[in-house]
């Protein structure tokens, strides 16, 4: 596909790759959804923002209310079942 493009552009594939990935976060909302830290963040500004990542990360629901242990399969003894 990329070749087709340069061939009908008259660009190298290397080009249309690189438009298309410089154009990918335009399209992926993941890319766009966090802010950025700021450039010398006092130690303050970092703690704050661990705590963040912190409490978004307590907020998720739990997908699996099973223990590490019965999860991987080991026993009370810490052999595998």
């Amino acid at each position: 596909m990329i070749r087709a493009k340069a061939a009908k552009t008259g660009r190298t594939p290397e080009e249309i790759l690189r438009e298309a990935l410089s154009h990918a976060g335009d399209r992926l909302p993941w890319r766009s959804s966090a802010t950025p830290p700021p450039a010398n963040p006092t130690r303050e500004e970092l703690i704050a923002m661990m705590e963040a990542i912190a409490a978004r990360s307590a907020a998720r629901p739990l997908a699996d209310p099973r223990s590490i242990d019965e999860i991987i399969g080991y026993d009370d003894f810490g052999l595998p079942r």
